[in-house]
């Protein structure tokens, strides 16, 4: 099959031009905090507190210069005077407390306003790092159910390194969009507006003046936004193929070490490793140039509100305390803007990571369940093909009008040589794709319109290669039914003759096996999947090449097992071994995706010369004749 798949890559996905806008990722981001709310509304609360504490800090700079040590009192701060005054009182005894005990509460009650910053700006943290881990591992779960609808086509190319760089490394910078952009950006917005009116009542000339900065900002932002965007895209997509190329060297390793390719493998890492290092370096140059220019422009403002409020304050047209506490709010107010020229690139990153991981999320499956769709009750398990034709590619069939019935207790093979349209036949039966003409059916129901619970539950399918999950021995015999009983369990492993391997183990059925199935053997791994396929009971269940990697002794005791257990079920078998499907009730025979013979062997030997070639390259017995 796979010569023919039009492999869907991953790889087309990772093009640097922008699919969404910066707006629509945090808007979709913003959805997903809005699943916690209760959390977000303590986050709000807590930035409210925060920003509060933040305006009372540098205005109590200004009552403290301007009432007890310039004395140059003014009538907006007054109201914060008598509360030191009072405070000073309390402590003192007195009714006219001197300079010293006045300061003192100034400062203690700064203390206390400071400790209050802390306090919010801790939790503020906590809370948004915590509602940050929410929404990751709410994307996470959506991801991973996007995997799992998501139809086989997609799969086709390996993309595993890429999809594993998407809901690890990605997901993982989604979280400065959470800290640093969705609710920081919420934050800096709402304490330099809140900056901003405490500055325009302190000094509304000066305010303007300060002002100025914001077109110009507004302006290098605009230039450099494309250049960050961009790198940072590059960046993470190269993060993804170093990702991918990692694991394709890891799995293949021991293929590297029997041909002696170790340098060439390190060659090839090397050259993607480097490829990935230079594309982070670009992208941290340009966020740093940035910043850098930010900072400048900040620093440049600042010096200007320094030099025109202290002509004022010697003019007398101002006050000390309101220079200084102006001067302070300006600071605050640039530090947003500084912030967002500090973590610009990293919001960027995290943006083309949420891009890339929505990009994924938006793929609309190629099969889908039908809107009303059909759930059978008892299922007898009848197999019909009519009319069926497929492509992988356009204009390249893979299957020309296939028609045949597998009913209830049969055992039907599908016979033929490599590239013949087996394997489709399986794809078709397992709905992992829908014919391109004609219909397959199971019980009469088009499998397009049956349920994917009752199709699922009704069917199983074990591969050609193995694949054994991370867990006990037990975890993947019962994985299709873990509601399974233990002797159900061992009854189907003795069936198989793979009790007596299993009881081997360190600790029997609960024994862990190790990556990829590593402490058995590949025929061994191959019975545990067929044992896992036939204990999730199905009315149907296909064989691709299961028994391909048994000893011809074990292949007959398997055959045999499956005569008896499989009496009420219909049995597929996909090989192009003669021993495998010599004793099936009925073979078709494949070529060229079409069916060009079908019978029982002795029928096909005697009426199909290619069944009757194919017997004799395998040294098969053709007619009671030895080969």
């Amino acid at each position: 099959m796979a010569e023919y798949v039009d492999r869907y890559d991953v790889g087309s996905l990772e093009s640097t031009q922008r699919r969404y806008t910066d707006a629509q990722l945090v808007r979709r981001l913003i959805g997903y905090m809005l699943r916690h709310r209760a959390l977000l509304a303590l986050e709000l609360a807590l930035l409210a507190a925060k920003t509060v504490t933040v305006l009372a800090g540098p205005y109590i700079y200004k009552v403290t210069l301007d009432f007890y040590i310039v004395n140059t009192p003014t009538s907006d701060g007054a109201w914060l005077a008598d509360i030191i005054k009072s405070l000073a009182a309390a402590y003192t005894g007195g009714s006219t407390p001197g300079t010293a005990p006045l300061l003192l509460s100034a400062a203690l009650l700064y203390a206390a306003v400071a400790l209050c910053e802390w306090a919010a700006t801790a939790a503020q943290l906590y809370y948004v790092e915590k509602l940050g881990l929410f929404v990751i591992a709410d994307i996470r779960t959506d991801f991973f159910d996007q995997m799992n609808r998501l139809s086989q086509r997609f799969f086709e190319y390996g993309n595993t390194g890429r999809l594993v760089s998407r809901v690890t490394n990605d997901a993982e910078a989604l979280k400065k969009v959470l800290d640093t952009g969705v609710i920081g950006l919420l934050a800096d917005l709402l304490m330099a507006l809140s900056v901003l009116a405490v500055m325009a009542t302190l000094d509304l000339q000066l305010t303007l003046i300060a002002l100025l900065l914001a077109p110009v900002l507004a302006l290098m932002s605009k230039v450099f936004q494309r250049w960050i965007q961009e790198a940072w895209k590059t960046a993470r997509r190269n993060v993804a193929s170093l990702t991918g190329k990692v694991q394709d060297l890891m799995y293949g390793a021991k293929v590297t070490k029997a041909l002696n390719q170790e340098a060439r493998s390190l060659r090839e890492f090397d050259a993607v490793n480097e490829q990935n290092m230079e594309s982070q370096i670009k992208a941290e140059t340009v966020s740093v140039a940035f910043s850098s220019v930010v900072t400048v422009l900040s620093s440049v403002m600042v010096a200007a509100i320094w030099y025109l409020g202290g002509g004022r304050v010697m003019a007398a047209a101002q006050t000390l305390g309101r220079l200084v506490a102006f001067s302070s709010y300006a600071d605050t107010f640039f530090e947003p803007i500084q912030n967002l020229a500090t973590m610009y690139g990293d919001i960027q990153n995290a943006l083309a990571g949420a891009e890339r991981i929505f990009v994924i999320l938006d793929q609309e499956p190629e099969v889908r369940e039908a809107q009303e769709p059909v759930e059978l009750g008892a299922v007898r398990g009848e197999v019909e093909f009519r009319g069926v034709g497929f492509s992988y590619v356009k204009d390249q069939p893979v299957l020309r009008d296939i028609s045949f019935k597998a009913a209830p207790g049969e055992i039907l093979a599908v016979f033929g040589p490599t590239g013949s349209g087996k394997s489709t036949i399986i794809n078709l039966v397992g709905r992992f794709y829908d014919p391109t003409m004609g219909s397959v059916s199971l019980d009469g129901v088009d499998l397009r319109d049956l349920g994917f619970k009752t199709l699922r539950r009704s069917v199983s399918i074990v591969l050609q290669e193995p694949y054994i999950f991370a867990g006990t021995v037990e975890y993947n015999l019962k994985f299709g039914r873990p509601e399974a009983t233990d002797e159900e369990m061992v009854h189907v492993a003795e069936m198989l003759g793979i009790h007596d391997t299993i009881a081997k183990l360190h600790e029997g059925y609960s024994s862990p096996i190790h990556e990829k199935g590593s402490n058995l053997s590949y025929g061994q791994r191959q019975l545990v999947c067929l044992a896992r396929a036939i204990l999730a009971n199905p009315r149907i269940i296909v064989f691709d090449e299961a028994t391909s990697s048994v000893d011809p002794y074990t292949e007959n005791r398997i055959q045999g097992a499956l005569r008896r257990e499989m009496e009420k079920r219909t049995v597929i078998l996909v090989t192009h071994r003669v021993s495998t499907v010599r004793d099936a009730d009925r073979i078709l025979v494949l070529d060229g995706g079409r069916i060009i013979g079908e019978g029982t062997h002795d029928e096909l030997v005697e009426g199909n010369p290619m069944y009757r070639r194919l017997c004799e390259m395998q040294l098969v017995d053709v007619a009671g004749h030895g080969l």
